[in-house]
């Protein structure tokens, strides 16, 4: 079986849930091809195809672009080519959008595939009949971006993905039952497919005797959903209480300005740190050095940066968030606070100063054992494997 796997780019080394499911299906035996919307600039042992550009700054050589693309993909792909035509004249685009269409998907025709799986559901967008024109299957992935976020600014987006869509995998259950309210077919056939660690790669963290300055991080990008107002409150109120802490903040976004501004007006300065993008190697390393880790989400797909957290057996204090109710379970492996309550998860984070080793060395390894036991990478190859297998042509 061929799998065609379409992505923005090739994963990079550090993206671990990409390379682990494409690592899989190659061992189970699947003959897999990356379609990609950039160029990929580094060497790799994958067979990929990139979509064809879009020179915006230069309508001539765009023109010419367009029209050899055009013409080869009718030489070369006819039957797909008019299928695809066809197919997106009936759901009423006009001719000029149709041949925008085959232009879109031109590097995808010339491929013989069993099935076209997207990796982020925005990926299907204006490739909704790409499956179909080429008499294959077609399944999707969710991601938190997908769910949470597109469908706010663009109401009614993944109608036609929905339509066509043979199977969907989600990474949480909440986020399928999200998708549902958007108008996926309770019907629509899925696999709950978490992400995965390796537990190796994040070996669990010593556990001091005592906390008196509490070393805090969170991991994540700096965007509203994040919600870092209430960890940046919740660190204003340990200030008044006399509470001395080292809060560090990984990543970077749209919010750093603003962030940086509200840290500077409330004179934390000295004990929250922005220290943008970090590789994956050194968040473990920083994790190595961490006693809490917080997540104040106001919405998650599932949260990998807490499965890497509990596999480093920090204490994890999350947000009731859907996706990281999943992730966590309250009392056993961390603690769930509700979101935007501040008071609460300045309160849980002296909860742990104050808690005793024996007690912190429990939910410590009860967080660690669970990730070796329910999120291993090599579990999640086999639930891929039966994700492939198992399809069928929606009815």
């Amino acid at each position: 079986m061929r799998i065609g796997l379409v992505l923005p780019e090739a994963p990079q080394y550090s993206e671990t849930f990409f390379n682990l499911k494409i690592q899989g299906l190659k061992e189970s035996g699947f003959d897999v091809i990356l379609f990609t919307g950039s160029k990929n600039k580094k060497k790799s042992d994958l067979e990929i195809r990139s979509a064809y550009p879009v020179r915006k700054g230069n309508v001539f050589i765009q023109a010419f672009l367009y029209a050899y693309v055009l013409m080869k993909s009718f030489l070369f792909s006819p039957k797909r080519t008019l299928n695809l035509l066809k197919l997106e004249s009936e759901d009423g685009k006009n001719f000029k959008e149709c041949l925008k269409s085959v232009y879109i998907n031109a590097h995808i025709f010339p491929e013989d595939i069993d099935i076209l799986h997207f990796g982020f559901t925005t990926m299907a967008l204006k490739r909704e009949n790409t499956a179909k024109s080429m008499n294959a299957l077609m399944s999707v992935s969710f991601r938190g971006y997908d769910i949470n976020i597109y469908p706010l600014k663009n109401p009614g987006c993944y109608k036609k993905v929905w339509e066509n869509t043979d199977k969907v995998h989600t990474i949480s259950e909440y986020l399928r039952g999200k998708a549902v309210k958007y108008g996926l077919s309770e019907n629509t056939p899925y696999k709950k497919i978490t992400p995965a660690v390796d537990p190796d790669k994040f070996p669990q963290s010593e556990i001091r005797k005592e906390i008196s300055v509490p070393v805090i991080l969170t991991v994540g990008r700096l965007n509203w959903i994040k919600n870092y107002e209430t960890a940046i409150s919740a660190m204003k109120m340990l200030a008044d209480d006399g509470v001395n802490f080292k809060y560090t903040i990984v990543g970077e976004g749209p919010e750093t300005e603003r962030l940086k501004f509200a840290v500077y007006q409330l004179g934390l300065r000295d004990k929250i740190i922005f220290a943008g993008k970090k590789s994956h190697d050194e968040v473990k390393d920083l994790m190595s050095k961490t006693d809490i880790y917080l997540q104040p989400s106001f919405e998650e797909g599932f949260c990998v940066s807490v499965l890497e957290a509990q596999a480093a057996g920090l204490m994890c204090i999350v947000s009731d968030a859907e996706g990281l109710k999943e992730n966590i379970i309250d009392g056993k492996t961390g603690w769930i606070i509700a979101k935007r309550d501040f008071r609460s998860f300045k309160n849980k984070i002296k909860d742990v100063m104050e808690m005793n080793y024996e007690r912190r060395k429990e939910i410590s390894d009860n967080a660690r054992s669970r990730i070796i036991n329910e999120f291993k990478a090599e579990e999640q190859k086999k639930y891929f494997k039966e994700f492939f297998e198992t399809m069928t042509k929606k009815a």
